[in-house]
């Protein structure tokens, strides 16, 4: 197998993998997190979890070197300054979570696709299966009888996914370049 078809493979695995957890959890999400709201600083919590996300992803830029040029880091730094803000508006603490899900689904997809896809196909691509997939998350609450559908979290779900093809485009954009100029 060549190492083209094996890298797609686990690609796309990864991407399965993901959109599978987010779905098997639907169910029990509601549940847990009502427990949580009564029995804990949930709220608190809740932004903990995101900052710590953002500051390992800081980190991980940082200790990487992926980012050479300061206006890409002014880029990143924007962008966890609109994932903050954002995230500190919901009304609900556990809304903050479809930012890392589907920030990360859409990271995941646009990796698998970038294999085969030109770039700027693929964040388009990304873009429109996870949203797709984030309106089929709202589809199965709806079956489900603790859940229910909402537009809102349509649109929220495209939202973090549009965020999370930022922050995927602000982390190769140093990259890509310097891979350009070596061709």
């Amino acid at each position: 197998m060549s190492d083209k078809i094996a890298l797609r493979k686990k690609y796309w695995l990864w991407a399965a993998g993901w959109v599978a957890l987010i779905y098997s959890t639907l169910s029990v999400v509601r549940p847990v997190c009502e427990f949580l709201k009564k029995t804990t600083p949930f709220n608190a919590m809740m932004n903990g979890v995101l900052i710590v996300c953002l500051c390992l992803l800081l980190k991980r830029a940082w200790g990487s070197r992926w980012i050479r040029r300061a206006s890409t880091w002014g880029l990143l730094l924007g962008a966890v300054a609109v994932y903050a803000v954002l995230a500190l508006r919901l009304p609900s603490p556990e809304e903050r979570l479809h930012f890392l899900e589907y920030g990360v689904l859409v990271f995941l997809i646009y990796r698998a696709l970038r294999l085969d896809v030109s770039s700027g196909g693929a964040y388009m691509l990304a873009f429109i299966l996870t949203s797709l997939l984030g309106w089929g998350d709202e589809g199965v609450q709806e079956i489900l009888p603790n859940r229910y559908f909402q537009w809102a979290d349509v649109w929220l779900n495209s939202q973090s996914a549009l965020l999370g093809l930022w922050l995927t485009y602000i982390l190769q954009r140093d990259n890509n370049e310097r891979q350009q100029l070596e061709k």
